[in-house]
């Protein structure tokens, strides 16, 4: 299958046209925390840093092995499948084999979150000036922002004030609490203002145990960096609200438990206009996120292609992509969903 792939600034263009609004909407996958550094975010990275700290159990490196994989997800999407299935074989006599299956999922999702933490940039510092302010003029072209990353570079990046653009306009939903606390509270009563939106949830988001509030571990409030405070958190054993689940209808299934998680994917499926996707696969383990899309009133969507386009990985996405027009005609045929594919590599970030 071979489709036109065109720049980013054509692609911007063409979705900019069918918003009704001054502005398209921006879909960030992991992609974009890779053209940061591919030695810290690609799933290789993670799995040789994983196996370097010896916190892999040996039948999570046998999945791995077996399966021939780098990503978290496709493991723990297997371990739960095999879990499932000795279930439907016979739970009673494997139900040694299936608790254990599913300890290893979980305890998966702990060390991606854990290994993540190890392998993120110190400090907001890290980054040069220069990225910040090309990665801001490209955030800013844009009305809200949806990201399926759990990483702190695109709050960094939020919240970078530098002499030419002051701060990014930019509304994550929390508010401070009404006593002192060295956190802020999602507000969960009135947050329709929100722009930025973390479908997958990030590692500086916490549910709090005692009365289910969910938090935001912030600097400003602490002195201590949020990276430092993330991991002291992995130390007490509290881990992030992050969606780790291996299949998509898993992935639902987390993100139903959390009304901050729900919010972000109903606002997806309720926008309209023009979007444009920047490192996403769309993958069939992101199928929630594709169908809030085909739900949505969005009639434009462009998709960020890196490499060849003909290579095996980027023809699975245009196939997947393609197929949400198919989907929202299904759906809805009187609301048209065009797709255009651009070159990542066009894209002026880190």
């Amino acid at each position: 299958m071979n489709e036109q792939v065109t720049t980013y600034d054509e692609a911007y263009r063409w979705v900019n046209e069918a918003s009704s609004g001054p502005k398209s909407h921006l879909l960030l996958g992991n992609g974009f925390s890779v053209a940061y550094d591919r030695g810290r975010f690609s799933y290789s990275a993670l799995l040789d840093h994983a196996r370097q700290e010896g916190v892999l159990s040996p039948i999570a490196e046998k999945f791995f092995s077996a399966l021939g994989t780098y990503d978290f997800e496709v493991v723990i999407r297997q371990l739960s499948d095999a879990a499932n299935a000795l279930e439907v074989l016979d739970g009673d006599s494997y139900r040694i084999e299936i608790e254990e299956l599913r300890r290893e999922a979980d305890g998966l999702k702990e060390v991606l979150a854990s290994t993540l933490a190890a392998l993120h940039p110190e400090r907001p510092t890290d980054v040069l000036d220069e990225a910040y302010t090309r990665v801001r003029a490209f955030i800013n072209r844009h009305g809200k922002i949806y990201t399926a990353n759990y990483d702190l570079l695109l709050y960094w990046a939020l919240m970078h004030d530098d002499d030419t653009m002051g701060f990014t306009l930019s509304d994550d939903g929390f508010r401070s609490p009404d006593h002192d606390a060295p956190y802020v509270v999602w507000n969960h009563l009135n947050p329709h203002s929100q722009n930025i939106l973390y479908l997958h949830g990030a590692l500086h988001l916490y549910r709090d145990a005692g009365n289910a509030q969910l938090q935001k571990l912030t600097w400003i409030r602490t002195d201590v960096p949020l990276i430092d405070q993330i991991r002291e958190q992995l130390r007490k054993n509290r881990f992030p609200l992050i969606v780790a689940e291996g299949t998509s209808q898993e992935k639902l299934a987390k993100i139903q438990t959390s009304d901050y998680l729900s919010k972000g994917l109903r606002s997806l499926a309720q926008i309209g206009g023009g979007i444009l996707a920047y490192g996403l696969s769309f993958g069939s383990n992101d199928a929630h996120i594709s169908q809030a899309i085909v739900n949505s009133k969005v009639s434009r969507i462009a998709v960020s292609i890196y490499g060849d386009p003909s290579s095996g990985s980027n023809q699975d996405s245009i196939i997947a992509v393609n197929r949400l027009t198919a989907d929202r005609h299904s759906f809805n045929s009187k609301r048209p969903l065009a797709v255009r594919f651009y070159d990542a590599e066009s894209v002026p970030l880190w």
